[in-house]
């Protein structure tokens, strides 16, 4: 019985390793569509501001939205086995300060709120707009590298 119990822990112990090094490349490419993905509503805040497009609140909501979403799944997004990799600008910081990584995108999921509350049009989303994309510039300054 004992060996049994043994036998059945060992088989689920190397079927939970193996499922946790097959998603590290699915967890690169998650993140990586995330920010994708914001980045495609990055640029309609921008055409709006810009006047290129015209000023729409259900979209703003929508880009809202969009980021909060990433902001809600990133702390899970990078597990150390994601570290490296020719498809990755995830930098080695994020590991070696999680503390400030993750007090950043606290940051960010908090100015998000407050942008989804207080955004009632163009002149609201500006000043939305432009702490949300410092929140971006700062997290991207010191957990990405650019790659060439």
């Amino acid at each position: 019985m004992v060996r049994n119990f043994l036998a059945v822990a060992a088989i689920t112990i190397a079927g939970i390793s193996a499922a946790a090094a097959q998603s590290c490349p699915d967890k690169i490419t998650e993140r990586q569509g995330l920010m994708k993905k914001s980045g495609a509503a990055a640029k309609l805040a921008s055409a709006m501001i810009k006047g290129e497009a015209p000023y729409d609140q259900a979209k703003v909501q929508e880009i809202f939205a969009a980021f909060a979403n990433d902001a809600k799944q990133m702390p899970d997004l990078f597990p150390d086995c994601s570290k490296s990799g020719d498809d990755t600008t995830a930098a080695p910081t994020i590991w070696a300060k999680p503390d400030e990584f993750k007090a950043l995108i606290a940051k960010f999921t908090a100015d998000i709120k407050a942008a989804q509350e207080n955004t009632k049009d163009l002149n609201t989303l500006k000043a939305s707009f432009g702490t949300i994309g410092k929140d971006c510039n700062s997290c991207h300054q010191q957990f990405r590298v650019r790659k060439g």
